[in-house]
This record gives structure tokens, sequence and C-alpha cells, in this order.
């Protein structure tokens, strides 16, 4: 059971009644299993975090504590290259090392592994000593990646268990192809029986739904071990299920499979991964080598000003609406261009932490943009009604995830009580109150991923494409934020009020 809260338990009940359960013997379980499972998912920096938490050297000695009395395998559900502070000058070699040193035993290809450029991509896959899994991912040749496989088995306590992966399909570069994951999973989970496996355990990188719905088509996997979302997910069908730990390795799942017959029976324990653990010291070792490494790149700690409260910069609060540091950095970057309008999506944001009240210096801000594209900014003019449709798909399809839009400059209203499929734009405004017609022209600053890549279905590339020619000189996001903080009065930083977005009702 979770130790953070109640476990979220999706019923499933009509597509379940139509799954063979792994086992019907609901006794209790033997003293000791035949093995267990140790993951964690979407993990982007190896050092234990500000608030104390996380930390794979300490996953590591949890690990060796945990096999004193069963045998266990490591696993990551994707997530782990990029994008981090590190990649940025390392293309997640520093990971690769990481995970080398703590003995993984095997890893989801997660959606952002293809973030960093092919070359760096296939060389991280020679380097690392445990395997990759991806059942659906391939180049775009239709040859495999090197050290990848859809399937893999390994014998442990006994048990030789198959171990099958999949990967969320997306817009990828054009040299990775990823099919239907559901229709791969199925052919790897028959080879792997084909060759001996007697439990069958599936290591993804896909929204949770999407896991549910696999763990009902496919009654022969006993449990999946999730990535892609960031807080701690729990999905139970009988005996059988879904477990996610959140991210940064700040927990990790433990799932300890038992015999029942000819199935299993699994019992998951969430574990939180913060002081009460010690580090593994061949890990730690590792993990300060390439501490000491970002310092040389990044220079000596300078303060930027004074903030007086906490800066909420978890996923949720960029993705889920408003929130005061997407208008702070949507300000520094109109004010940076000069432009009327900023658009940042949420998901360019990737720090995942509350920066705590006090000096706020340039490393803690180099740490929240962290793509290799380094979040740059590019100004274009746009239309009235051009703007009207970034922000109309917006509210009907990025509330809640990576692509919702933080803004700056401008103010409007949804009909927030409409089905998202049927909301609109009802009012749009400048930030004075002045009314922003279809035909106005305005002058508009976004970021290169949705503006030159049309990232998250936004549709701006054709007026950016000049812009976007210039894209790899443009300003980067973090310095126009960093002259912004810096050029505050008195040192003191102010949060921007919020009230840009309302929601009105339903036309």
């Amino acid at each position: 059971m979770s130790g953070r809260g109640r476990p979220v338990v999706v019923a499933l009940a009509v597509l379940a009644a139509c799954a063979r359960p792994v086992s019907v013997d609901t006794g209790p379980p033997p003293e000791t299993p035949a093995f267990r499972v140790l993951s964690i998912n979407d993990v982007y920096v190896a050092d234990t975090l500000r608030d104390g938490s996380g930390g794979v050297a300490r996953v590591a000695a949890l690990r060796d504590s945990l096999a004193r009395t069963a045998p266990v395998l490591f696993m990551l559900a994707g997530d782990v290259l990029a994008p981090s502070l590190l990649t940025k000058w390392y293309g997640g070699a520093q990971m690769v090392d990481v995970l080398n040193a703590a003995r993984l035993d095997f890893a989801a290809l997660g959606n952002h592994e293809f973030d960093i450029s092919q070359a760096r991509f296939e060389a991280r896959l020679r380097e690392s000593r445990f395997r990759w899994l991806s059942a659906n991912c391939r180049r775009a040749d239709a040859t495999p990646f090197p050290n990848v496989r859809g399937w893999d088995t390994v014998r442990t306590g006994g048990v030789l268990v198959g171990v099958v992966g999949a990967t969320i399909a997306s817009r990828y570069p054009s040299w990775v192809s990823c099919t239907d994951p559901v229709a791969a999973v199925h052919a790897a989970i028959d080879t792997a029986e084909a060759s001996g496996a007697t439990a069958i355990v599936a290591l993804t990188h896909l929204a949770v739904s999407a896991d549910s719905a696999l763990l009902v088509r496919e009654p022969r996997i006993a449990f999946i071990a999730g990535g892609h979302e960031h807080t701690e997910q729990r999905v139970a069908i009988g005996d059988r299920l879904v477990r996610k730990a959140d991210s940064d390795a700040r927990t990790a799942v433990v799932a300890s499979f038992y015999r029942r017959g000819s199935g299993w029976r699994v019992q998951d324990e969430l574990v939180p991964i913060d002081r009460r653990l010690s580090d593994a010291a061949p890990v730690a070792a590792v993990v300060a080598r390439w501490t000491d490494s970002l310092i040389a790149h990044l220079g000596p700690v300078r303060v930027l000003g004074t903030s007086a409260s906490a800066i909420d910069v978890r996923d949720g609060s960029g993705r889920n609406g408003e929130s005061p540091f997407g208008n702070l950095a949507t300000d520094a970057m109109r004010a940076g261009t000069r432009s009327d309008v900023a658009l940042l999506n949420g998901g360019a944001m990737r720090l995942d932490d509350v920066i705590a009240a006090g000096p706020i210096t340039n490393h803690q801000m180099e740490s929240i943009f962290l793509f290799p594209d380094e979040t740059r900014v590019v100004t274009f003019p746009l239309t009235g009604a051009a703007l009207r449709a970034q922000l109309t798909h917006n509210v009907k399809t990025q509330i809640g995830v990576g692509g919702y839009l933080q803004v700056s400059g401008i103010r409007y209203t949804y009909d927030g009580g409409a089905p998202p499929s049927q909301r609109s734009v009802l009012a749009l405004t400048r930030e004075d109150g002045r009314p922003i017609a279809d035909s106005d022209t305005l002058v508009v600053s976004a970021v290169g991923y949705m503006a030159c890549n049309g990232g998250d279905g936004y549709t701006m590339v054709e007026q950016s494409r000049s812009a976007c020619a210039r894209l790899s000189s443009a300003p980067r996001t973090v310095d126009l934020l960093m002259a912004y903080l810096a050029a505050m009065p008195g040192g003191q930083i102010a949060m921007p009020p919020t009230g840009r977005v309302s929601t009105g009702g339903v036309r």
C-alpha cells in the first residue's frame, strides 16, 4: 500500500470480467517471495533533491537490502537520458554512468530518450551495461536500436521471468519509428512464453490509462512497472497491478511475487526514498563526479534576487492552469523580446519542485529549462484570429498536460463548463483590457518547440518560419528570465498575480 495517500484503483469492471485471473487463490502469501521487482521511473536527476528526497545511490542501497531476503530485479520505466541540466552537455552519459554503477537490470525507452540526437542516443545505448526494452520502437529503417529488445528473460529465484517493454507512441524525430504498443507487447509475450518464461512483467512508458487497458487485454501480465506520469499511480485488477513511482526517485515501487498454483500473486509497496536510507557508496561516488562537472560548466553560484515566498515550479502548477511562475517566465520573455504577447508551454519547465523562499540563484533557474534545444524563444507576427486558435486548442486539449499555455500580455475567458471538445475562447483582450480583433496583428514570442516544430499540436509553423530559421541564435528563455529577475528593484523578486485566464458560462 502507498505511504503517500490512498492508492488509485481503476475498476474497469466490464473489461476485467473478460480477463482470466492469474490465480484464484486469495490466501495469505508465504513468508518469502520468489523474487521482487524494484522499479523507479522518470529520473532526470541522479543526486538527492533539494528537499532531501530521491537519489539513485539510495535506491541502489535499498536494492542491496531487499536482496538479503529474496532476489531483486532492478528496473527503470523510461525517461532518464533527457531532459536534465547535465544532458545539455553530456547527452545522458551521466545517467548511464550512474545506472551502470547502480547495477540496473532493465530500462524501458521513454519518450524523452529521443530528445537527444540519434548519435548520442545510440552511444548511450551501447554504453549501458543494462538491457533496454521497447517492443514497439525501432529505427526508421525498421532495424533495431543497439542493445534494445522487445523482450528478454532472466532467471531469478528459480523462476524464468519474461520482461517485455513498451513506449508511448508520439511525435518523434524522423529517425524513430514507434508502432502500436499493445500489438507489439502481445507478440513479445508470445515469444517470451515460447522461450519458457513463467512470470511476465511489463516495463512500460505509457499513460496510466493505456497501462490499465493493457493489463485488461493481456491477462498473462502479472505486473506492470510503469512510467510517464510523474506522481505515483496504482491500478489493480484482481491480483494483477500497474504501479508507478514518483519522478526523480522520490519514491520506489517494490513488488513481491508469490507463487499461487500455476500463477502469481503480487504484493506492492511504495517506499519513500529519503534520508532514512543510506547511500550505496560506489554509486554515490559516481554521482559526486558528475555534480562536480555541473559546477564547472555553470560557474559559481550567482544570486539574482531574493524571494519573500516559495516559488512553485512543480509540474502540476504549470500544466493544470495559470501559475505565478508561468506568469513570471512569460513576462520575462515578453520584456526581453519586446513582444506584445508571450506563450510558454508548461512542459518546458522541468524542475518539478518548490524553490524555497530566500536567495534565488542562476543555478536554480538553469535547472528549470532542461531540454537540449535550450528552450529558445522566437518572435514573429501573428493575427488575432491565429492567436485565438492557439488558445482554443489549449483549452480544448492541453489542460493537465505539458502543452498547457502560460501567457503574458493578454487576458482571456473560456467556457470551462463545456465539454473539452466544445470549448471556445469567449473573450480575448490585451493586458490593458483592449479587445483583440481577429484582424489585429500582434508581435508574439514563443518557444521553438511550439512555434517551429508544432509541438503539442500548436499551429504557428507557417507564421514563424522566418524567425525559426534563426532559432539556433535565438535567446534562451532562462537568460531572459535571469536578466528580468536581476533587474527587479531592490533585488526583491515579486511574483506577478494571477487572473490572466478565467472561465465563463457555457454558451
